[in-house]
């Protein structure tokens, strides 16, 4: 997990994560950087959802659609680049509130906590969104510290 997200912040070295996204490696020289990337944030958000859920057909697809939707580059077809992992990502978050919600059933002081917590981190990523005006590499890397804080935080 922190290897996942020390990668994702070298990535930054071969792009500018103020005016472009992750995709516009893509199109460079490091292409191949960004490919070793989307398998193993796949890998290892795929991983993390399996140790604190039993929605293993639910994860397995999201992770499918995932990598497939960010292997099509945007320029051969953008609706399904933009689709398949911005759907994905969306239904990852969803899951993770389905956890949490789970949680409240044994432990519901720690899942009041991780409630607030959920809300905040959103709050934050919608803040940043509407402050950029759109998805460029720092909207990412918050929503992927986000989405690998609340797994860590309900795994412990």
């Amino acid at each position: 997990m922190i290897l996942a997200f020390l990668f994702s912040m070298i990535l930054f070295l071969f792009f500018h994560p103020l005016y472009n996204n992750y995709t516009s490696l893509m199109s460079t020289p490091y292409a191949f950087l960004y490919y070793i990337w989307i398998f193993y944030l796949s890998y290892t958000l795929c991983h993390q959802f399996l140790k604190i859920t039993t929605h293993k057909k639910a994860i397995y697809f999201l992770t499918f659609f995932f990598i497939i939707g960010s292997l099509i580059p945007y320029t051969i077809h953008p609706f399904i680049h933009v689709f398949l992992p911005m759907s994905s990502i969306i239904l990852s978050i969803l899951l993770i509130a389905i956890c949490i919600k789970e949680k409240q059933k044994n432990e519901p002081i720690k899942a009041h906590l991780l409630n607030q917590w959920y809300f905040y981190g959103l709050s934050i990523i919608a803040m940043s969104l509407i402050f950029f005006g759109q998805i460029n590499g720092i909207v990412e890397i918050l929503t992927l510290t986000f989405i690998f804080w609340m797994l860590s935080l309900l795994q412990r």
